[in-house]
């Protein structure tokens, strides 16, 4: 192992870089579909906007839960971060930030926190995946919207994270977890890391961890091959984004969400965000393709001026009969 000394930058920067998985965005640029309901593609088009949940209120019960339950359960019986730390004292005032981060986000963190989800598409498949269709397009009465991540300017200093979603079994991610404390451990034992600066430090572990919660799931789903966006509140410094938080009154009652507006803002969103350039195609569900369908499709957007739309618009040929 190098003798070198790492800075608390190079920590966070080293980490990341040791511990992540697969490509991303900017690297990946994939087409990915949003599948929803003919009212929400409606909503969508005429307000601009995409409605972003807290992944707490999804139909995964281990969406964020078990990453963070796991991570600081993991890091308390972690022998080798104990040692890195070196001194007793040095440690338990490393784990008191730690339980205090988890503690606050637990309490008041995880309530800001928002996901919009989609599915990696294929530039040729213009019929859509069947269970996408079925548990997400309206049973196959709906529609999915194809954006174009090719289309993105990538924005340093966005609040907004892309990312693609990570499946595997309950002992495989733990072992993740796993591999995160090691790479910490190994990394805080080069780093020099002064009293004041061991929250620093901590956070730098957190993140990681938070991060490993929202793009990793159970290999259940992988069939959804999952991109996601992120929002968290606390990483918005600079409040780009507060003003989109919003409510909800649904069948569950009442729930946040960031209604995001698909329109450029500076420092979070470039010129290249129009909803008219980013969307590649719209494909109608197997069971709302009848050409009547697809015609009243092409009057709503002539309604709301999104003509440009008109030649994207296709439907899935999928031969579903939904009852």
């Amino acid at each position: 192992m190098s003798t070198r000394q790492y800075s608390l930058e190079e920590l966070h920067s080293q980490l990341s870089l040791r511990t992540k998985k697969g490509v991303n965005f900017p690297e990946a640029r994939p087409l990915i579909a949003h599948y929803c309901s003919t009212g929400t593609l409606e909503s969508i088009l005429k307000n601009q906007q995409i409605w972003f949940s807290n992944p707490l209120l999804m139909n995964d019960s281990e969406e964020l839960a078990f990453g963070m339950l796991w991570g600081r359960e993991r890091f308390r019986n972690h022998e080798g971060l104990k040692k890195a730390l070196g001194s007793r004292e040095h440690y338990d005032l490393f784990r008191n930030h730690l339980e205090h981060l988890f503690d606050g986000f637990e309490r008041e963190g995880a309530f800001d926190v928002y996901i919009a989800c989609f599915a990696e598409h294929h530039p040729d498949n213009r019929d859509g995946s069947l269970s996408m269709w079925r548990g997400y397009g309206a049973n196959g009465n709906g529609a999915c919207v194809v954006f174009d991540t090719a289309k993105l300017t990538e924005v340093p200093s966005s609040p907004l994270i892309i990312g693609k979603i990570e499946y595997a079994s309950r002992d495989i991610r733990i072992g993740w977890i796993d591999r995160i404390l090691d790479v910490f451990g190994e990394l805080v034992a080069l780093t020099d890391l002064p009293t004041e600066e061991l929250h620093t430090a901590a956070w730098t572990l957190f993140q990681r961890l938070l991060s490993l919660s929202l793009y990793t799931k159970h290999e259940g789903f992988q069939e959804e091959q999952e991109w996601r966006i992120v929002y968290m509140k606390h990483h918005d410094t600079a409040n780009l984004l507060t003003r989109m938080l919003d409510y909800h009154i649904g069948p569950r009652g009442i729930e946040p969400k960031l209604k995001f507006d698909i329109k450029p803002l500076p420092g979070a969103a470039d010129e290249s965000v129009l909803i008219d350039r980013l969307v590649h195609s719209v494909i109608l569900g197997p069971t709302a393709a009848a050409d009547i369908h697809r015609k009243s499709v092409l009057r709503m957007l002539k309604r709301l001026e999104r003509d440009a739309l008109a030649a994207r618009v296709f439907s899935s040929t999928i031969p579903y009969r939904s009852n």
